[in-house]
């Protein structure tokens, strides 16, 4: 596995001293994030109780409205990724990722990265992620060492592309793609490299701030997957995630309970005291890509070789943070697989 030492390449995307770029960052973050995760929902669960308030016809419209984002598609936008970008100017120190040599050697067609955790808003994920490759200016965000096509994508929970203005978000994007099984595997026959976040909702739902917690314990089947496809898995671990906005776990439960029978988390968070929405500006957020799987071809995989590469997949991740926690000021925890 990786060494300390050999944690030496990597790309910060550094902030701006500048006021008018703060406030550029501000107001990017809020559309996207406050959209998408706010509005866009609120949109969709007030539809219904508008006609109690507005006229008929005028309630009609907004539903139809409403119903019109939840399909309307857009094209992929580098400019969109950029300005996305730029809010890495809220972050501590910016956003930075490292990589091992051993990744390096296998950065290309047919891998996937797995990341952890997800984060209340997974800022690891996306700032430090496939939307780098997707702004068209790999010299500006990309290691030199590890330079990758704009032909890459990331895969999220199906539910979101149902979500008024989050859809819109994540098309323009251009890396995103549905967890299904369908969706998925869309992908791996492209042998198109391609991000996910293994915990996905239920890593939101566990998030106490302080802690590292992922779930992963009982989630195998993106490895069946991969293993049907002989893919490469890399694994990533957000260091700073579990910082950058202060969870309430008193939720927890009802939140597990949200995911396993609609598919969505309500978390109940906050990041600067004046604006909850914003991450906090004292944490830094350094994405590790510390090791890979190669994993080989079986076209029906048994139970029993998906656990086992399952067992290798978490002394991976175990692994990678153990390795590099106290570079990054985390010597005193501990991970927590759930």
């Amino acid at each position: 596995m990786a060494k300390k030492s050999e944690l030496k390449i990597h790309n910060t995307i550094q902030p701006s001293d500048s006021l008018v770029d703060y406030w550029i960052a501000v107001v990017v973050h809020l559309a996207i994030w406050g959209g998408g995760m706010v509005l866009g929902p609120l949109l969709l669960l007030a539809a219904p109780f508008w006609f109690l308030f507005l006229p008929f016809w005028s309630g009609l419209a907004l539903a139809v409205f409403v119903s019109f984002l939840t399909v309307l598609s857009v094209p992929e936008s580098p400019l969109v990724n950029r300005l996305f970008l730029r809010t890495a100017t809220l972050l501590k120190g910016g956003s930075t990722i490292w990589m091992v040599d051993e990744v390096v050697e296998h950065i290309g067609d047919g891998m996937m990265v797995c990341y952890h955790p997800h984060g209340i808003i997974p800022l690891g994920f996306t700032l430090n992620g496939a939307i780098r490759a997707k702004t068209r200016q790999p010299k500006k965000y990309l290691p030199p060492e590890a330079m990758i096509d704009h032909k890459v994508s990331g895969v999220q929970a199906p539910i979101l592309f149902r979500i008024p203005i989050l859809r819109q978000v994540l098309l323009s994007f251009g890396c995103t793609m549905p967890a299904t099984k369908d969706g998925m595997f869309k992908l791996f026959r492209k042998k198109m490299p391609f991000g996910i976040i293994v915990g996905g909702s239920e890593d939101v739902a566990i998030q106490i701030t302080g802690r590292e917690r992922i779930y992963l314990r009982h989630r195998a089947g993106f490895l069946k997957y991969a293993l049907q496809f002989g893919y490469k898995v890399v694994v990533a671990y957000n260091f700073g995630e579990s910082d950058l906005y202060r969870s309430f776990s008193i939720l927890a439960p009802l939140n597990l309970w949200l995911v396993k029978r609609f598919g969505f988390v309500l978390p109940l968070f906050y990041g600067q005291w004046w604006c909850p929405l914003l991450p906090r500006s004292d944490v830094t957020l350094n994405t590790v890509y510390g090791a890979v799987l190669e994993l080989p071809r079986i076209d029906f995989p048994s139970d029993e070789e998906v656990a086992h590469w399952h067992g290798k997949y978490i002394e991976a991740v175990t692994d990678v943070f153990e390795t590099h926690k106290e570079r990054f000021g985390f010597a005193s925890r501990t991970l927590e697989i759930l």
